[in-house]
């Protein structure tokens, strides 16, 4: 055991990267506590163990009647890729299909049913929001009302013409993907 140097793979965002154990407040270090050759960190004085978690996320296509398609339209996003999906980080205890109803109503005042599971994606990225599971659903509306949220307005297009999405929102661009091949 490393005491006082505490050793964090470059992949483990800085929010993460503990120097006190929540527990009991011991300065924390780093050593191999399992036969897996992993670096984990540790507290010396009562044991626990820093297990990070990837995050995990939703996209959703939400179709409204036959043909139309939510889209929004974040206030920062280029002129010429002005769109994007209703989605977001899924909450502790959550599961992936709750979370993209919740999503779903936060961003655009929609309430949905999920109609199908599209598939997932892991990103090892190293900026925020870090490692993530994405998973990408279709789900149709039933009800609420559209309304503007903080992610920005809310418009329904229709499959064939929706506007371009902005290229920071690969989640978004992937699920819609994934929606027109499963058309």
């Amino acid at each position: 055991m490393n005491k006082g140097i505490i050793e964090y793979a470059d992949i483990i965002l800085p929010r993460l990267r503990y120097q006190f154990c929540p527990m009991c407040r011991t300065s924390l270090s780093t050593a191999v506590i399992n036969d897996d050759d992993i670096r984990r960190v540790i507290c010396p004085s009562c044991g626990w163990v820093h297990y990070p978690t990837n995050a995990m996320g939703v996209n959703i296509v939400i179709r409204v009647g036959k043909n139309g398609i939510v889209a929004l339209l974040p206030p920062n996003s280029p002129k010429e890729a002005p769109a994007a999906l209703p989605g977001g980080h899924i909450e502790y205890g959550e599961s992936p299909d709750e979370a993209a109803v919740r999503e779903a109503k936060e961003e655009t005042g929609l309430d949905v049913e999920v109609v199908r599971f599209l598939g997932w994606e892991f990103k090892r990225n190293l900026g925020y929001p870090g490692p993530m599971a994405s998973f990408f659903f279709e789900a149709k509306a039933v009800g609420g009302c559209l309304s503007e949220s903080e992610e920005g307005k809310v418009q329904v297009y229709p499959i064939d013409d929706f506007p371009a999405i902005s290229p920071k929102r690969s989640g978004s661009f992937h699920t819609l993907r994934l929606f027109k091949e499963h058309l």
